[in-house]
């Protein structure tokens, strides 16, 4: 257990436990569904003296904030405050920080104990699946600042749908491979066919201490939303069937495909700056 201080969530475990908890109520499982898929979920810390009550506690009283404590969850959280062993986890730390934690769990305990607050609404997540067909073509505009950095405003790049994979809390989004082509006018799609594609999964210098890896060229284009697609830059060319189309295999597949976003936010790349230095890069190698 990582922990950073003596309030009840500064520490990995209960944040662990609120975060699932909540996830799990926004994807729709009942109050004791997600109750007891967390208990299944979390069954390995059974016995673990530190960890089996922290997560008694965060669950108890994540629940009771949200006005679905129940009651086998309450008993467990209260059997576990009544033992002084909880006391142990800060003793080295010093008198100052055990008077901490003594206190979180004092105030837990009058916490729960208390009557239950008016049930809250919880939001359900809205996951999104973008509608391009395996196969599809696209030329996409550039148009930022990097662009004009790089001489490449106005000019187009090309990539196509191969695939499908999963992005957090469960959007699917599309996997494209990008061609290592940039021009100033948008090719037919029979022309799109006779290009090579740019490789994704590591740029030219790593090939001097690993001249055999393997080469992959998929991308996870992040879309969450409709109006996340710049329809303004993109232009439809035509679909390109083939073998190497593959479909959407599950939330639990899960693939090392690089997160690749219109814009960079959040955990993923800006798309005009992660294709224009990937391309700079491999047509130097040509």
């Amino acid at each position: 257990m990582g922990a950073w201080g003596t309030s009840l969530y500064a520490n990995d475990t209960t944040c662990d436990i609120r975060g699932d908890y909540i996830d799990k109520l926004r994807r729709g499982k009942s109050n004791e569904e997600a109750t007891q898929e967390l208990i299944d979920q979390y069954k390995d810390i059974e016995g673990d003296r530190e960890e089996e009550p922290l997560f008694w506690f965060a669950l108890a009283d994540t629940q009771w904030n949200y006005g679905r404590l129940l009651p086998e969850v309450k008993e467990k959280a209260l059997f576990f405050l009544e033992k002084e062993d909880e006391w142990e986890r800060w003793k080295e730390a010093g008198d100052k920080k055990l008077s901490a934690w003594i206190k979180t769990l004092a105030e837990l305990k009058k916490k729960l104990n208390l009557p239950l607050p008016e049930k809250k609404k919880i939001s359900r997540y809205h996951f999104y699946q973008c509608s391009w067909k395996l196969g599809d073509v696209f030329a996409y505009r550039f148009s930022g600042e990097y662009s004009k950095d790089k001489n490449f405003y106005g000019q187009y790049v090309v990539f196509r749908k191969v695939s499908e994979d999963t992005y957090w809390p469960g959007h699917i989004v599309p996997v494209v491979q990008v061609y290592k082509w940039i021009g100033e006018e948008i090719p037919k799609v029979d022309e799109v066919k006779t290009k090579d594609l740019l490789i994704q999964n590591f740029m030219p210098e790593t090939l001097a201490y690993k001249p055999n890896i393997e080469r992959r060229y998929s991308i996870k284009l992040i879309i969450t939303s409709k109006k996340m697609i710049p329809e303004n830059n993109l232009t439809f060319l035509g679909n390109i069937s083939g073998d190497d189309l593959i479909g959407f295999q599950g939330h639990d597949y899960l693939t090392d495909n690089i997160s690749v976003g219109w814009d960079g936010k959040g955990y993923n790349n800006s798309f005009e700056k992660y294709i224009i230095d990937r391309y700079l890069a491999w047509s130097n190698m040509d």
